[in-house]
């Protein structure tokens, strides 16, 4: 869809991997792209959120979502991947409030702005076209879905509020298309 933040491939992601310095910056592409949450959500997780009280990586996430009249709470499983970039940053994550704290933040916490400009750089690096921080959620819901896991289980994923919403960040490509006729077998 026009005007929609690129949808990435394998080969893309594992280049964007490559280029990105290890730990913040890799840990920081491998939670939009292993777990489908917004760059906002990302920069707001708190250490506890992510690691065991023993410095292990959980096996699942809990992220508190903040709708219209209430919040609501999704439980993301953790990705073999992210959970070795999880741990290779663990190392780096000082006592702090914050995963990726900040001392140039108000927030105490990365910027969302900053942890654009660091993705961003890396898409333009690699000449991503319309790729951006958002790129990582397509990305990862569009990848569940054309791998056939029902859509109901993207949105508990995802915390979209409704699946209408959720099947807008879904992108259809021709081959789909393709491999759906093909299943026919009368």
């Amino acid at each position: 869809m026009p005007g929609q933040a690129a949808i990435l491939s394998s080969k893309e992601i594992e280049r964007v991997l490559n280029l990105l310095k290890p730990g913040r910056d890799r840990c920081l592409f491998g939670l939009g792209i292993y777990t489908g949450m917004r760059i906002g959500e990302i920069i707001r997780l708190k250490p506890d959120q992510v690691f065991t009280a023993d410095g292990g990586v959980k096996y699942q996430l809990t992220v508190k979502r903040l709708k219209k009249r209430d919040a609501v709470y999704s439980d993301i499983p953790v990705h073999t991947k992210l959970r070795q970039l999880l741990k290779e940053y663990k190392g780096n994550v000082r006592q702090s409030e914050w995963l990726f704290p900040s001392s140039e933040s108000v927030d105490g916490h990365l910027s969302r702005i900053r942890a654009h400009l660091i993705l961003t750089e890396a898409f333009d690096a690699l000449k991503l076209e319309g790729a951006s921080t958002h790129s990582m959620r397509r990305t990862c819901l569009t990848q569940m879905s054309r791998a056939g896991v029902p859509l109901r289980t993207i949105q508990e994923i995802s915390g979209h509020s409704n699946l209408g919403q959720l099947q807008s960040y879904l992108q259809v490509d021709p081959e789909d298309k393709h491999r759906a006729i093909n299943l026919l077998k009368y």
